[in-house]
Formats: structure tokens, sequence, C-alpha cells
């Protein structure tokens, strides 16, 4: 899932990427007066896998979301219309600098109006309510799903439903869906303890058309701001030298060479990365040659994600993943610089 399962639409500089997201409900407003639901849906665990991956992609919806880690809380205003072959999405941020982000199938244009600058992303992962990586099959060979109750989230009844994690490598989910649709409406990544670490809900949101199609337009005329292209060449880490070992049950969903845009004034850099991912979690590796760092940082956390970094020959290596801070640090330790084969 983004953050990382559910994870912010942000490229800060590489030390950390955390989460945006949205959810759809069943209805617009809420169901005041209506009691939660004893039944539970009928779906198998797949099947319900398959229907909350679905709806991300199916369902129109319009709402504000919150995401809030410790004591951090972040608001979105988003958008999202499905027009029966690929997905129209706006997310405009309510909290800090302003920023907008507005995909039209794969292709993600980031708005920054203080200098006037428009970022042009090509991404296929996926954000909240979206798994990282959709395979409901790859999921609970890592996770068991427990059905354990009702709730109401911005007035809509739902099932809760949690992923328990088999091993100690990731983190588990509480999820609460509509038990009709599949949508997600609240999101919890959870410790090892079972302590929130990341909570993503609705404060309110309408589901179902029409939506106006101009609530997908940008929020400022962006005529006259720069615009920049962050070209993602595919590659092969091998054929650049480089060996990465995957934690068990993530596997390998891109491996590019990609120009590093900040969100400032700032000028651009290269780096390798590759993308992991078991399907709800997601692990990004960055290697930066000429880059170097002073031997290995420690892990830094805030929330559910780890960043930590560590110099291998003249490079600096940085992985940022929705996972454990001793997973992060193994992976990161499992880069190994090799010689390029001929």
């Amino acid at each position: 899932m983004t953050s990382a399962v559910f994870r912010f639409r942000s490229w800060a500089p590489i030390v950390l990427i955390a989460a945006v997201a949205w959810v759809p409900a069943a209805r617009a407003g809420g169901t005041d007066g209506a009691a939660v639901p004893a039944g539970r849906s009928a779906r198998s665990d797949a099947g319900l896998l398959e229907a909350i991956e679905a709806a991300a992609r199916n369902e129109d919806f319009v709402g504000t979301v919150v995401v809030q880690r410790g004591d951090e809380v972040d608001a979105s205003r988003v958008v999202h219309v499905f027009d029966g072959k690929r997905s129209h999405e706006r997310v405009l941020t309510l909290d800090g600098q302003p920023r907008e982000f507005i995909r039209t199938g794969d292709t993600v244009r980031c708005l920054y109006p203080r200098w006037r600058r428009v970022v042009v992303r090509h991404e296929d992962l996926r954000d909240f309510p979206a798994f990282a990586h959709p395979g409901a099959k790859s999921i609970l060979r890592h996770y068991t799903l427990r059905r354990v109750g009702a709730d109401r989230v911005a007035g809509i009844a739902c099932d809760v439903v949690e992923l328990v994690p088999r091993d100690r490598l990731r983190y588990g989910y509480r999820l609460c869906v509509d038990p009709a649709t599949g949508l997600l409406f609240k999101a919890q990544t959870l410790n090892t303890s079972g302590a929130v670490l990341e909570q993503i809900a609705f404060t309110d949101v309408h589901v179902g058309g029409p939506i106006d199609p101009a609530l997908l337009n940008p929020s400022w005329p962006t005529a006259g701001w720069t615009v920049e292209q962050a070209h993602a060449r595919a590659t092969a880490l091998r054929q650049e030298g480089w060996h990465v070992t995957a934690p068990s049950g993530f596997h390998r969903l891109a491996e590019v060479v990609r120009r590093l845009i900040g969100a400032g004034p700032a000028g651009s850099r290269s780096a390798l990365q590759a993308v992991y991912s078991d399907g709800l979690a997601t692990i990004s590796v960055f290697i930066e040659p000429g880059a170097p760092v002073s031997g290995t940082l420690p892990a830094e956390q805030r929330g559910p994600v780890a960043a930590v970094s560590r110099q291998v020959d003249d490079a600096r290596v940085t992985v940022v993943g929705d996972v454990p801070p001793a997973t992060a640090e193994s992976v990161a330790e499992s880069v190994v610089h090799q010689s390029v084969p001929h």
C-alpha cells in the first residue's frame, strides 16, 4: 500500500517519503441514525482485497482526508474520477506550503505555486486507497486477514479488518472497508505491539457522479510557469554494478536512473532507484554516486516510514520504506557494489 502503503505525494529530499491518501464512501455525507450493520461482507479474503483495489480505481469521489502520524496532522482535498479507461485525480494540500498534484492515468503534474513551477512525473505506483502493487494472493502469503468487527467513519458504516504480518519484517494494518463497494474509509498502520503509527481517514466525502469536471482543474493558472520533466530511464542495477537483496516477500517493481528534483529552486541530481513491494509496504533504494556520507547513519523514523543512509564505495545509499527500522537497515546493509558484467 503508500506510505507508503499510504504515501504523501512528496519527493522531499531523499530522507523521507510520507503519504497522502484519499478514500471514498458509498454515498454522499453520512448516514445519521443508521446502525452499524452486524452482518459482514460475504467476500473471501482474496475477494475482499480485490474489491478494495477495484473500488480505488473505479469509484468517483470528492472529499477531505486527514493523515495523522504522531503529533503531525495533514489534510488534503481530493477529487477522483474514472472515465472507464483511466483515472483522473486532483489532490490539493490544505496545510503547509501550497502544492497540488494532478494525475491523468500514469502522468502526474506537481504544481508548486511559490516557484511558479510544474514538475511532470510518470509513475505507476498507486496511492491510497489503492494498494502499492495489486496482488491479493501475494499479500495473503505474508499477511493473515482477520475480520474484527464494525465501525463508522465520516458517518458511514464499515467493516473492520486487520492484516496481520506473518513475520517481523513488516507492519500490520487495520482497514475500515465499505461492505457494499470495497472502498476504504480509514486505514491505520500498526507496529508489532498493535499501537497506531499512522492513521488516514476521511472527515467528509461524497461518492458517485456526476462530479463537475471543473473540480479536476488546477487551482492556479500555470501559463508562463517553468515546466520540468522528471525523467526516469529504465535500467538494471546489475548492469550499473550494484546488487540489492530485498526482504522475503518483497518483489522488484522498478529499477531506473532518475533525475531527482526537489520542490525548491535548487538544481537536480541523478540517482539509481530500485522499488520493491510486498503488495502493501513499499521500499525504495536510492544510490547516488559521488554523494558520499560518513559511514552509516542511524535509521530515522517518522510514523511508519523509516530511512537509513550508508556509504558504499563513493556512493550514498539511502533506503526509505514503510517498514520497521530493522528491515530498512538490513536492506541498506545488503547493497553491494560489484564489477559491471561484460
